[in-house]
């Protein structure tokens, strides 16, 4: 059954208890009691009712059961003895559930009478009063009052043994005593025709014991339930199973068993019922009362009636009632291969290792620009000082160029703010008396002092991630200039900022352990090495170019520093030959796109953000140009410190669920479709982790060099056509698509020199009219916000 059909009541049951529940193909329900693991077939499609009683029947297992009383293990005493086992501990267990989960009470009832209905347990053809004590104990406890089943006096006391079953220690002993008691008491029984199963509706109060029983369901579902467990009961209306063959179906499964038996014996075991029965020594747990007298014919046996003689002493007694549903269990599990479940989990990042501080790395850029004479283009000496030089006076014309456009959009800020804060603000009595309004007291009831009562507003903050891969190299210029104005902006109305470039080729000490193999010695990445099962956090570095927590003198050499790296990366002097060539630490040089290992990270720092700053709601953007490069692995401590790749790429049939241990919810990854724009399902999948585990805007700047008709097509609908969308890109230079691809907003903005922040220019002509003046100054108004798309975006976003 695939998760997205799953009930809501697993998840009830997962968010209380400390287990961790796989989907996967699987013969059987297994725990892994050390990890707390509940391993779970795939089931086929089956009622809602049959599937929670399955899950609540296994979760009960998994509370409640030690290893050596789940049904797959193997007992000392035989497998006759285990199936008496079972029965017990089936009743206690569900019992337990029953009561930690009253819910499911009603799914225990119904999911049962579905069983009932498949002839799972072997009743077709068969009179309960001819059952073993074990099974009309196993039927009793799993079908509740459903059943009409009568006990006698002495059967009573074992029922109520069951009944009081608290811990596996009971369990084992009302089992021992059970399977002695039926060594000594089971007994072939005389089989003879009948007409199915008699039911009488007593008095609910008949029996107050199995008043808990007996209201799991409301008196109309139940009444419901009962009539049509008895049709099908009395119609024998049950499917035979799917290795069962149609001529079997009148056949003795015990065929030759008692044929020593005299006709005394045979007699009192058909004669026994009813003269217990006369002298009232025979007591109903059931709702009813049901005939046991008269001669049965045994070929009227099913599958499930075979019991055996004492006399015999090969007999070992059983649950054949068990032993039946066990035999058919397979048959409710899918054997599809594509129907098969990877399960990975979220990993805690190491975010000491991961995180270079800004005082590191701009040490790392100033150091380098500190070099005179040293450095040789085309034979002849560089002087790097220059180069920090020339920055200096470009970030001084680029602040001053930006500066009113900041200055607008916080004093624009400042009044959303106001605003939102005046309609969040209340007027209220104070309960202390205006002397002033005093005198007013018999004609007006307001004398009392008023305040403004304003709520709470949400403190917003930002964390700004840049992809610095190789196929950046034409967007780095522009990419700073925007990142810069956004960070003017940030500290002008103080908002708390960090800003991060994720890289994989900044060479630190950790990046080359292990001879800089992808996987190798990738543990330091992890809080805790890594453990198995989760997913590797490629080898990756966030550089915190700016943060917040800068001095003044920091953030200005920090702008002055990235304005040097921008003109190292600007095509103005990418001649390597030419005097105007510009270089930059080795350290800043682009490389691949550890994009799935950024978020996996920032999935950690989110939490240390919010607590250092006091900050509610974060602001998450990150601007790149493609798609991840690895983060599709997984801890695998077969060999120690291995690793696999999870997924079958392209058209994969497998599903991968990635987990998340805090939370307890699951996400699926699908490797089938077209991914386009959507940047990959792991990618997907762990913004959506970020956007449901911390509540945060997440949004992608997603640079582009073209914008083509069959791109379009994409986010087209079937009432915005794709030439409608591609008009809309050509003419406003970007595209927003919201909850696309797990983020808050995907924008597809164009890269190159359209990134830069270029100073538009207000054309008015001599003789212009007023009007004609106004629209010239508006479009000038937003053609500077235009250029400015980050940070116009970022407004709209902590203003809202």
């Amino acid at each position: 059954m695939s998760l997205t059909t799953t009930k809501s009541l697993l998840a009830k049951l997962l968010a209380s208890e400390n287990l961790t529940v796989e989907h996967g193909n699987y013969p059987t329900a297994s725990m892994d009691v050390k990890n707390r693991v509940l391993r779970l077939p795939i089931w086929k499609e089956m009622s809602g009712s049959l599937y929670d009683l399955m899950v609540l029947h296994e979760v009960g297992h998994a509370l409640y059961t030690p290893e050596d009383g789940w049904h797959a293990s193997a007992s000392k005493k035989g497998n006759g003895y285990k199936s008496f086992l079972n029965v017990v501990e089936d009743a206690r267990i569900e019992r337990k559930i029953k009561d930690k989960y009253p819910g499911g009470r009603r799914s225990f009832t119904e999911g049962y009478l579905d069983l009932i209905k498949k002839d799972f347990f072997g009743l077709r053809g068969v009179d309960l009063e001819e059952l073993n004590l074990i099974d009309k104990i196993n039927l009793y406890f799993k079908g509740g009052t459903a059943h009409d089943i009568s006990f006698s006096d002495e059967e009573l006391e074992f029922v109520e043994k069951v009944s009081k079953t608290l811990t596996w220690e009971d369990v084992v002993r009302v089992t021992d005593e059970l399977y002695e008691y039926a060594k000594d008491h089971d007994s072939e029984t005389d089989m003879s025709d009948h007409d199915g199963f008699e039911w009488v509706e007593g008095d609910e109060d008949e029996d107050e014991e199995n008043s808990d029983d007996e209201n799991e369901m409301n008196s109309e579902s139940w009444s419901d339930t009962l009539d049509e467990l008895k049709e099908i009961l009395e119609k024998g209306d049950l499917e035979a199973g799917e290795e069962e063959k149609e001529e079997n179906s009148g056949s003795s499964s015990c065929a030759g068993e008692g044929e020593g038996e005299s006709e005394e014996e045979g007699k009192s075991a058909g004669d026994g019922s009813a003269k217990d029965g006369e002298d009232g020594n025979k007591s109903k747990v059931g709702s009813g009362n049901s005939d046991g007298e008269g001669e049965k014919d045994s070929n009227s046996m099913g599958p499930g009636a075979g019991v055996g003689s004492p006399s015999d002493e090969d007999y070992t007694p059983r649950s054949m009632t068990d032993e039946n549903f066990r035999s058919r269990e397979s048959e409710l599990v899918t054997t599809d291969e594509k129907a098969s479940m990877y399960y990975v989990n979220l990993p805690v990042a190491n975010l000491d290792k991961i995180i270079i501080d800004h005082k590191e790395i701009h040490k790392e850029i100033s150091d380098h620009y500190k070099v005179s004479g040293e450095d040789y283009v085309r034979g002849e000496p560089h002087d790097r000082t220059t180069e920090i030089e020339d920055a200096g006076k470009d970030f001084v014309d680029f602040r001053n160029k930006n500066k009113k456009t900041v200055e607008y959009l916080a004093k624009e800020f400042e009044m959303k703010k106001a605003a939102d804060a005046h309609s969040r603000t209340a007027t209220a009595n104070s309960g202390i008396i205006d002397t002033g309004m005093l005198h007013t007291y018999k004609y007006n009831e307001h004398i009392f002092k008023k305040i403004n009562v304003t709520a709470d507003g949400k403190n917003h903050g930002l964390v700004m991630v840049v992809d610095w891969s190789g196929s950046m190299g034409r967007n780095i210029n522009g990419t700073i200039e925007q990142m810069m104005v956004l960070v003017m902006f940030a500290k002008r109305v103080n908002i708390p900022f960090e800003v991060f470039l994720f890289s994989d080729s900044y060479h630190s000490e950790l990046m080359t352990a292990g001879g800089g193999g992808r996987y190798v010695e990738n543990g330091w990445t992890h809080k805790d090495g890594g453990k198995e099962g989760d997913v590797v956090i490629d080898k990756h570095h966030l550089l915190n170019i700016f943060s917040s927590r800068m001095r003044a003198n920091e953030l200005h050499t920090a702008y002055i520093n990235m304005t040097a790296i921008a003109n190292a990366y600007d095509r103005r002097y990418d001649n390597y030959y030419g005097s105007s060539y510009r270089t930059l630490p080795n350290k800043l040089s682009l490389g691949g796109t550890p994009l799935n290992g950024s978020l996996l990270a920032i999935n950690t720092f989110i939490p240390e953000f919010k607590a250092k700053n006091g900050v509610q709601i974060v602001n998450l953007i990150y601007l790149t140009d493609g798609d991840s490069s690895g983060g599709n692995s997984v801890w695998k401590r077969r060999d120690g410190n291995s690793t696999e790749r999870f997924g079958g790429g392209y058209g994969s049939k497998e599903k991968i669920i990635l987990r998340d241990a805090v939370t307890k919810k699951e996400y699926e990854i699908s490797y089938s479709g077209h991914l386009g724009f959507s940047r990959g399902s792991t990618t997907n999948a762990l913004v959506t982790v970020l956007r449901d585990k911390h509540s945060c805007n997440v949004v992608n700047f997603y640079l582009i060099d073209r914008f083509k008709h069959y791109d379009a097509a994409e986010f087209s609908t079937a009432d915005i056509p794709p030439q409608t969308i591609l008009s809309k890109y050509k003419k406003e230079g970007h595209l927003i698509a919201e909850n696309y691809g797990g983020w808050s907003e995907l924008y597809l903005i164009k890269g190159g020199n359209a990134l830069g922040v270029d100073e538009s220019i207000l054309e008015v002509k001599e003789d212009a009219k007023r009007g004609e003046i106004k629209r010239a100054f508006a479009k000038f108004n937003k053609g500077k916000l235009k250029n400015r798309l980050l940070l116009s975006k970022f407004v709209d976003m902590v203003a809202a």
